[in-house]
């Protein structure tokens, strides 16, 4: 692996860990002495309900993870918040409403096409042409250098061209 590969693959793991991880401890620290002490301070009952900081964090955690992950159950089951969000980047993801550049259009879509018509050829009893046995062949090559660890398209390095 190239070391900017791996420089990179090393940012994507800490972006996660960061992001995923650290945030939600990091952020539920500063929510719970944010609360505790600001609010401890302006209103009395609270100092009174909780006497000391420990008592306020774990009643605050045992009360949160209920309440959090039934929030986040119905954001997935429920409310169809969740189902909203895949829809709209469904229909923003262009490629899953088109073949993508490279091997798909290269090779899996034509190669997909010739076996649709060679099969209705073969349904029909005809004869197939010496163009569509060439073009079997050139088809044939081009999923072999792809097996072989090779890359297709305008785009790609070392690019098989017919």
């Amino acid at each position: 692996m190239r070391k900017q590969r791996r420089g990179l693959r090393l940012l994507f793991y800490f972006k996660t860990g960061y992001g995923t991880y650290l945030i939600l401890v990091l952020g539920a620290v500063n929510l719970l002495t944010s609360t505790y002490f600001l609010a401890a301070d302006e209103i009395v009952f609270v100092k009174e309900l909780f006497p000391t900081f420990e008592m306020y964090v774990v009643v605050m955690v045992l009360a949160a993870i209920p309440i959090v992950t039934i929030t986040g159950y119905a954001h997935f089951k429920r409310i169809g918040a969740h189902s909203a969000n895949m829809a709209i980047s469904m229909q923003h993801a262009i490629y899953n409403y088109k073949l993508r550049p490279g091997f798909d259009i290269e090779v899996f879509g034509p190669t997909y096409k010739l076996m649709l018509e060679l099969a209705l050829k073969r349904m029909r009893t005809e004869k197939f042409t010496d163009e569509e046995i060439k073009e079997i062949d050139r088809l044939r090559g081009r999923l072999k250098h792809l097996i072989d660890g090779g890359t297709v398209g305008k785009y790609a390095k070392g690019v098989i061209d017919d």
